[in-house]
C-alpha cells in the first residue's frame, strides 16, 4: 500500500507576484477505526476482540485523561502526546493568567518504530 498525493497549485505568499508552482499534496486514503485495530490484534494472539477492544479503550481514555492533566505521555517506541498551545502576551509576568491560554491542542510527536515506518513508505499519485 503506497501513501496517495495529489497535486495542488500554490502561489509563494512572500512574493505574489511569481508564478504559482505545483506541489505534491499529501491525502488521506480510507480509515483505521479502534475496531479494525482490535480485530487485527485478535488474528495476532489468542485475546478475542471484545478482550483487546476493552483494554484499547481504557488505554486511550487514561491517555486523554493524562493528556489533559499535563503528563506527557509515552507510548513506547509508537508515539508521545501531551498538552500544547499558544496564549496572548502580557506586559509584565505577573499579568499573565490562565485567562491568556487562548488554544489547547494535542502535540502528537511520532518514535521511532513510527518514523522507521514512514522512511520505508512509497507514495502513488491520485487520479
Amino acid at each position: 500500500m503506497s501513501i496517495k498525493f495529489s497535486v495542488v497549485q500554490r502561489a509563494n505568499p512572500q512574493k505574489r507576484d511569481d508564478p504559482a508552482k505545483y506541489y505534491a499534496n499529501i491525502i488521506g486514503d480510507g480509515k483505521t477505526t479502534l475496531s479494525d485495530l482490535a480485530k487485527h490484534a485478535s488474528t495476532m494472539s489468542t485475546v478475542s476482540k471484545a478482550d483487546i477492544l476493552a483494554v484499547l479503550e481504557s488505554t486511550f481514555e487514561k491517555i486523554a485523561q493524562d493528556v489533559a492533566d499535563g503528563k506527557i505521555v509515552y507510548v513506547g517506541e509508537y508515539f508521545t502526546l501531551q498538552a500544547g498551545g499558544s496564549s496572548v502576551g502580557a506586559e509584565t509576568e505577573k499579568e499573565v493568567t490562565a485567562a491568556n491560554i487562548k488554544t489547547v491542542k494535542a502535540v502528537f510527536r511520532p518514535g521511532k518504530m513510527i518514523k522507521d515506518a514512514l522512511k520505508l513508505a512509497t507514495f502513488q499519485k491520485k487520479g
